[in-house]
């Protein structure tokens, strides 16, 4: 894990220049920082990089990593590195590392583009070929990697963080204030729908997605990876065992590693399964971090303790509401340079600095559990709605009614008839849109809208939320948080064969008994109390605001209500009535984390705001 940033174009970069931008990138890469700087044929080549090194600790894996004609920067991680060696050894490669790097460096020598296709991991990376004067960039099938870029016909920058290209610009883009609404609007679902930033006119490098240029800066993009849903002929056994199977072998891969792994854990059957198939399966001593918070709703104290008594492993729980929140939250979006998007990640920061304080460099956590497997309470809806022809759908029904209906607090989805008379419903994922709209001096279209994968209605939406609305906001956070101190974060759950093999899977297979899940479930069984392993409830990383914030406090009120450019887009005087509302709902709540972070965010930059 490290952190990249570069620049082609007409224009040299001065070097008080590069030493500030690799300044800004020592908490990606700590461990060793270098550029490249060349000119060719009057055009202006830099590429920058900071190392965390995790692989192959030695000096002969720094960058940028060249070799003969090629010249790279790298952030990430390939996985199966080690058996794409082996098999390039077999072709005639030769190699002076033990790195990943070198590894795609010959695969792309003996492959070229097409070589991203033999990666299994995360990767965001430019490589320079100086034989073909091409310059090849590539981000990872989910994105779990940033890429961001700002281009001009004569210009073009990139960087793992807007911060670094601001750097080589000279100056930070404008606020992207439409984006912004629709953030305040429609919470954090919004953020990734149409892949804009925050920022006028920087891009992201979409996932699984090439961007190819020659050395005149003409562009192509190129998406070489989609998932689609597609149904194959298979038993109950057959998807249980080989489900266990492809998460064991994700898992595997994983815990590659040249330094000390943490395990990201909360209550939940998610971020508890790869601990206890690391531990029981895997027999390998594991060490986990919690955040408990004082708020009933998020404390899972009991099951946290539950889990790693079961699993006899180290265990550091963190509390939420210990630290100054205000100051707290501006440190995290000062490094940001964005709002952060809930409540949640804003706790996921807690733990990352607990991990690097005990030592480690990198986390395991379980992103994408709930997007593959079925993990949202309006996903039994969804699937009752894929089951109305099946004949035991009266049974179905008392299924979810005995189980999973009593932990659903939003009034919109406590009927599934909602969602079973009219598979369009989606009224629950924009609730409270219409009051935080009027709150707006500028109103939104907040018509509700997704993209067409599929007539199952329920893959429809569950591959909404892995590629668009959940697991991309998801992974931004914890990329900032983990890079924010030093840590490298790996998502198990996001291995391309798992993922594609889950979306062969009938959707019949995805709940069974009243539980979601059933097919993680099957897959740890015995590993885990059972208490765990058939709870139905859902909690994960949180906090309730109240713990953090009492909006009720004069001082905090006063707070909210000073003078500030965030009353150039939100209507003060009825922001001042709405704070008069009910936060204990959980809507509310969180529009009133996304106003504080809006707010925060927007402080440093007055002059810049459209």
């Amino acid at each position: 894990m490290c952190g990249i940033a570069g620049y082609i174009g007409d224009q040299k970069i001065d070097s008080s220049v590069v030493t500030k931008t690799l300044t800004l990138m020592k908490n990606r890469g700590p461990d060793y920082k270098n550029f490249y700087q060349t000119e060719i044929n009057k055009a202006q080549f830099l590429l920058l990089h900071s190392r965390l090194s995790i692989i192959d600790l030695e000096s002969r894996s720094n960058q940028p990593f060249f070799k003969d004609d090629l010249v790279i920067v790298f952030n990430g991680e390939i996985y199966n590195y080690l058996e794409l060696k082996k098999k390039l050894i077999n072709l005639g490669c030769n190699f002076f590392t033990n790195s990943d790097t070198e590894v795609i460096v010959e695969s792309y020598r003996k492959f070229g583009e097409n070589c991203i296709k033999n990666f299994e991991g995360m990767w965001s990376f430019v490589l320079l070929d100086l034989k073909k004067k091409k310059i090849f960039m590539s981000r990872d099938r989910f994105g779990e990697k940033p890429f961001y870029y700002y281009y001009t016909q004569k210009n073009i920058f990139f960087g793992s963080e807007p911060k670094f290209i601001f750097s080589l610009l000279g100056r930070k883009l404008k606020v992207n204030s439409k984006k912004l609404s629709e953030y305040l609007v429609l919470g954090y679902r919004s953020i990734f729908k149409e892949r804009e930033t925050f920022y006028e006119n920087l891009h992201e490098l979409d996932p699984g997605t090439n961007l190819i240029l020659d050395f005149e800066l003409n562009k192509e993009k190129k998406k070489y990876w989609q998932l689609k849903f597609q149904p194959m002929k298979l038993s109950e056994k057959d998807v249980y065992e080989e489900s266990k199977r492809l998460i064991q072998k994700s898992m595997n891969l994983r815990l590659r590693s040249d330094v000390p792994i943490a395990f990201c854990l909360s209550g939940g059957i998610d971020s508890s399964s790869l601990a206890a198939i690391t531990s029981v399966s895997l027999n390998k001593k594991i060490h986990t971090f919690s955040v408990i918070d004082s708020d009933t709703r998020y404390n899972e104290k009991k099951e946290i303790e539950e889990i790693t008594n079961h699993l006899g492993c180290q265990y550091t729980l963190i509390e939420s509401n210990t630290v100054n929140f205000i100051e707290r939250i501006e440190k995290i979006i000062n490094y940001y340079q964005a709002p952060i998007p809930t409540i949640s990640y804003y706790v996921h920061n807690l733990l990352s600095e607990k991990i690097k304080e005990n030592g480690f460099k990198v986390a395991i956590s379980g992103t994408g559990a709930d997007e593959i497997f079925t993990g949202y309470y309006d996903h039994y809806s969804f699937w009752l709605k894929e089951m109305q022809e099946e004949e035991n759908f009266k049974q179905l029904l008392k299924d979810r009614d005995s189980g999973y209906a009593k932990y659903v607090t939003n009034p919109l989805l406590k009927d599934p008839f909602k969602i079973i008379n009219n598979e369009n419903f989606r009224d629950h994922l924009n609730e409270g849109a219409g009051s935080f709209n009027d709150l707006l001096k500028k109103k939104i279209n907040y018509t509700f809208h997704e993209e067409f994968f599929s007539d199952d209605v329920l893959r429809n939406r569950m591959l909404n939320e892995l590629l668009h609305e959940i697991v991309p906001v998801i992974l931004f956070s914890d990329d900032l948080n983990s890079m924010m101190y030093s840590v490298e974060n790996r998502s198990p759950f996001l291995d391309s064969c798992l993922v594609e093999f889950l979306y062969s899977v009938p959707t019949k297979y995805l709940i069974r008994d009243g539980f979601q899940k059933i097919i993680l479930r099957n897959s740890v069984k015995g590993m885990l109390p059972d208490s765990i392993l058939f709870n139905k409830k859902k909690v994960g990383f949180n906090a309730s605001i109240k713990s953090l914030f009492d909006y009720k406090l004069p001082k905090n009120r006063d707070w909210l209500m000073s003078d500030h450019i965030i009353f150039d887009i939100i209507d003060r005087e009825k922001f001042e009535k709405f704070l008069d509302k009910d936060y204990t709902k959980n809507y509310l709540s969180k529009f009133l984390f996304n106003f504080i972070s809006s707010k925060i965010f927007l402080s440093n930059y007055k002059s810049t705001l459209n």
